[in-house]
């Protein structure tokens, strides 16, 4: 029997430590920002990635230290490789990428999007919620049809740090 191997490719960037594994195919699975590299690795780890040679983690890792200095859509069209799953949770996967860099959708507009009923926008949002390539298949631009922010794997504070980095949502005015 074949076994797949994933390369563990970590960055440490202006947002925090973030990181890939990499599949034969693409991105198999991604983190979050942490501030610790050591809660990065653990995460992607689990997920089945090791340290090994690939000549794409240089690309991997420049696009993230580009997306968390603010350049546009760094992330938005590298190849991915989705995990099984149940059939409406890869199509709302696969279907994140249909929002732009600098915008967001209501979880109402990726039901429609999808093909789903009005009735399974709550089925869509727990598809959003298991996302398991978060930024390059951004579930955060994703938001309540009232424009508010809610539930979000890393915390609504990242949530809304992402947003405004994007410049989907304005730059919160708190003192330094």
């Amino acid at each position: 029997m074949h076994h797949l191997t994933f390369t563990l490719v970590l960055a440490e960037t202006a947002l925090g430590w973030a990181g890939v594994s990499l599949g034969p195919a693409g991105i198999r699975y991604a983190t979050l920002f942490h501030r610790a590299e050591a809660t990065a690795r653990r995460e992607l780890e689990l997920a089945g990635a090791s340290d090994q040679a690939d000549d794409r983690a240089a690309e991997i890792v420049a696009r993230l230290l580009a997306y968390a200095r603010g350049d546009a859509a760094t992330l938005d069209d590298y190849p991915f490789d989705l995990p099984q799953g149940p059939p409406l949770h890869r199509k709302v996967w696969a279907a994140l990428r249909a929002v732009p860099y600098g915008q967001t959708r209501s979880y109402g507009w990726l039901t429609k999007h999808v093909g789903e009923p009005p009735g399974a926008a709550r089925a869509v949002g727990a598809a959003v919620g298991a996302n398991p390539i978060p930024l390059w298949l951004p579930c955060h631009r994703i938001v309540a049809s009232t424009g508010e922010l809610h539930g979000f794997g890393g915390g609504l504070a990242m949530k809304r740090q992402l947003l405004e980095l994007e410049g989907a949502l304005p730059k919160s005015l708190l003192p330094a």
